[in-house]
């Protein structure tokens, strides 16, 4: 809280005129903003991940060799062999405690397994494939979100001017009332009240506005900031069905639905492979002898061949889990279309519902102000004040249809997934 209301504090002090310390355009807003999103960053991480996946697959085509050291003291009757984890070392009868040294070099190749590892390899390719589409995913969030952000600031600092104006105007010398007019006066206050009022609301809000600007970005609250642009927009120019049509080629989950249905066949294909046989060629050095020097030496190269027979049908459960699964993944592929047709379509409905009304708010409100300009200037402030504070509630409106619209535009290009054109 104490960090919150120095942000506010520092904010206010900017709209004072404090020199700030940062002037962001559009553009320069949305770098920050993915650079400091810990969304982003953690969607980067897993990009990471996914490759050290690969790197992994990719090392089981290779063979791996292990040296092994052995010191081992025991009293047997009869030949014993340690673990796999101490060598698999036997050792000889022994009525009295003896003691056994032995080194080992050894290699371990798979020769064939089905296919398992290239399926692996796949796996964790396909895997990459989307990791790097949540990542693009996040991207587009993080953007219509700084997006959003920067006109909200805007938007907030227009509709703080125009307040401001409007109660500057009806305190110029020229809007005062006659002499000993008290009800006029009286009527002059309430609205000068009512104006402070609403410019400190409007101050607050430009404030808070800021703060939710700083927090997109990721800087900290009391960054001195100030923002380089201007509250405009552009029509779209293009149809919905070929919006519709390009939502289809270029939107990231789209694809990730087919890396999954890749996936699924891997699945599939990986279950099927552990039917089938698995060979493995193994070698081995070994020099060992109750005392040192060791100059016993032993070798062996082998050959092993592990051909599965029955395994309580656990490998056909397997099989029918991972086709359950793809198919049930190919139904979502259908969901997903559905869905971006929907987004696709909600937001190019708030689109033309923003263009038509800026369009018929700027009728509105250039006609008032014709209106407005055409009241004789000897008609007293109190007869001209209706007429001003209908104004000021036209010019806000007017303003926050344009916000509304390039908003509404960048989430149409998110929805798109491609810049629109102009």
């Amino acid at each position: 809280m104490r960090r919150f209301l120095f942000g506010v504090l520092v904010l206010a002090c900017l709209c004072h005129g404090e020199t700030p310390e940062r002037v962001l355009t559009l553009d320069q807003s949305v770098q920050p903003g993915l650079q400091n999103s810990q969304a982003l960053l953690s969607a980067r991480d897993d990009v990471r991940i996914a490759q050290q996946r690969i790197v992994e697959s990719r090392s089981l085509f290779f063979p791996t060799l292990a040296f092994n050291l052995n010191a081992s003291r025991y009293r047997s009757d009869d030949y014993v062999a340690l673990p796999d984890d101490f060598g698999s070392t036997v050792l000889s009868k022994a009525n009295e405690p003896d003691n056994f040294y032995a080194s080992r070099l050894s290699l371990r190749q798979t020769i064939y397994n089905g296919g398992r590892n290239h399926a692996n390899l796949q796996l964790a390719e396909a895997a990459l494939a989307q990791a790097r589409i949540r990542e693009e995913t996040v991207r587009g969030e993080v953007t219509v979100n700084t997006v959003r952000a920067f006109y909200d600031v805007l938007l907030a600092q227009k509709r703080w001017a125009l307040v401001g104006a409007a109660r500057r105007s009806l305190q110029s010398p020229s809007a005062r009332v006659r002499p000993g007019d008290d009800f006029g006066r009286g009527m002059l206050e309430a609205l000068l009240s009512r104006l402070r009022r609403e410019e400190a609301e409007r101050r607050r809000e430009s404030e808070i506005a800021s703060l939710a600007f700083l927090g997109a970005l990721g800087l900290e609250l009391y960054t001195p900031v100030e923002l380089s642009g201007t509250l405009d927009t552009i029509p779209v120019t293009e149809s919905l069905p070929k919006l519709l049509a390009r939502a289809q080629e270029t939107r990231l989950e789209i694809r990730g639905t087919e890396y999954q249905r890749e996936i699924d066949r891997l699945a599939v294909n990986l279950s099927e492979s552990h039917r089938d046989p698995v060979v493995v060629f193994g070698a081995a050095y070994e020099l060992n002898n109750a005392v040192f020097p060791l100059d016993r030496a032993f070798w062996n190269a082998t050959l092993n061949v592990n051909l599965p027979i029955f395994d309580g049908f656990a490998s056909r459960a397997r099989i029918r889990q991972t086709r359950l699964i793809a198919s049930q993944n190919r139904i979502i592929r259908a969901t997903v279309e559905d869905q971006i047709n929907r987004e696709v379509r909600d937001i190019y409905g708030q689109v033309q519902f923003w263009e038509t009304e800026m369009k018929s708010r700027k009728d509105d409100l250039d006609r008032l102000l014709s209106l407005v300009k055409s009241v004789d200037a000897t008609r007293s402030v109190l007869d001209r004040a209706p007429l001003q504070s209908e104004l000021l509630s036209v010019e806000e409106a007017y303003w926050e249809s344009v916000h509304g619209h390039r908003v509404a535009r960048a989430q149409l290009e998110k929805a798109v997934g491609l810049p629109l054109v102009p």
